[in-house]
């Protein structure tokens, strides 16, 4: 669990006020959980455990509001960059995600899924016209 507090230092240095410390305690414990697999992914699947850990933080804020938010997409972000994921998912995409989550229009599953194809898009290279080439 010690991951979850050095991120919240990492990506808030402010301190910001944690309402309910059991909020990040439960988001750890729950991305832990391997009994909800999708039967297709390999153990451990890096984007369920993910999606709990966002989901978790969104719908039991230990945060004040925006910070929680922020927290979420950051930290999510951070467990995927160390779990070895392709691709990160942008900012944008993790905080409409978080917002989905928090709204309750988005589930675990729902928020894997979307994480998953985030994850898995291939590195995209934008191309650069060089001067030379031009006619």
């Amino acid at each position: 669990m010690e991951w979850a507090w050095t991120a919240l230092a990492h990506h808030l240095p402010s301190d910001p006020a944690v309402w309910d410390p059991s909020g990040v305690a439960a988001a750890v414990a729950r991305h832990q959980n391997d009994l909800v697999l999708v039967p297709e992914q390999p153990a451990p699947d890096t984007a369920w455990r993910a999606a709990a850990f966002l989901h978790t933080l969104a719908v039991c804020p230990a945060l004040e509001s925006p910070m929680n938010e922020f927290y979420a997409a950051a930290a999510t972000r951070s467990y995927l960059r160390v779990a070895g994921a392709r691709q990160l998912p942008s900012p944008e995409d993790l905080g409409d995600l978080v917002e989905a989550a928090k709204l309750g229009r988005a589930d675990i599953g729902a928020v894997a899924e979307e994480l998953r194809a985030l994850i898995q898009e291939p590195l995209t290279v934008p191309s650069q016209t060089r001067t030379e080439d031009a006619p």
